[in-house]
């Protein structure tokens, strides 16, 4: 199973670089800048676990230590909902090849369950879409250049790990949770 994962991940990939791609005089994400890894609940299903977990256990030794301490401090730490990615080292992720599919698709806009826009919050640290975002209305203004607003994308979890997906890529993403609980459940 996790072999076609990767098929479907290798699919995916090429879908959201054609999104980035298009959408790349709105884009400031760059190596290093990992603002989406410091705060956040990190949900994956059991499939993107295993695969993440397969993945850090090829990792040096050295890395796999840092991750380690970062793994025991955030579940020493009291349960909060929002917290920095464990895997997150040196403001790089070190598990990029097998992360996440929310963590893939961060950074677009995209669609929210009734069709509205959602844009990034890093837009509010004057990085994605600051150059087209209105802070005061919370709206975009589009580009500067023809007045057009960036694309948004239906690149929600909840499409991105549907059924159709399993179905046509014979896999089973199985349950859905943070990533802080998959790593209690592992430790205990």
């Amino acid at each position: 199973m996790i072999i076609r994962y990767r098929e479907y991940l290798n699919f995916l990939d090429k879908e959201l670089e054609k999104m980035f791609s298009a959408q790349k005089p709105f884009i400031k994400c760059k190596e290093g800048c990992a603002y989406c890894c410091k705060e956040g609940e990190y949900p994956i299903s059991e499939l993107e676990y295993i695969n993440l977990m397969f993945y850090y256990n090829e990792l040096e030794d050295s890395i796999k230590d840092r991750v380690n301490e970062n793994i025991s401090n955030l579940l020493e730490k009291s349960r909060e909902k929002m917290y920095e990615c464990p895997f997150l080292v040196d403001n790089r992720c070190a598990v990029y090849p097998a992360r996440a599919i929310i963590c893939r698709a961060f950074g677009l806009i995209s669609y929210d369950d009734k069709g509205k826009k959602r844009i990034p919050f890093c837009v509010d640290l004057d990085l994605n879409y600051s150059d087209v975002y209105d802070k005061k209305s919370h709206k975009l203004i589009g580009n500067a250049s023809d007045g057009t607003e960036p694309a948004a994308f239906n690149i929600d979890r909840k499409f991105l790990r549907s059924s159709r997906m399993e179905r046509e890529f014979d896999i089973y993403f199985g349950e859905d949770k943070p990533l802080v609980e998959w790593l209690e459940e592992e430790m205990l």
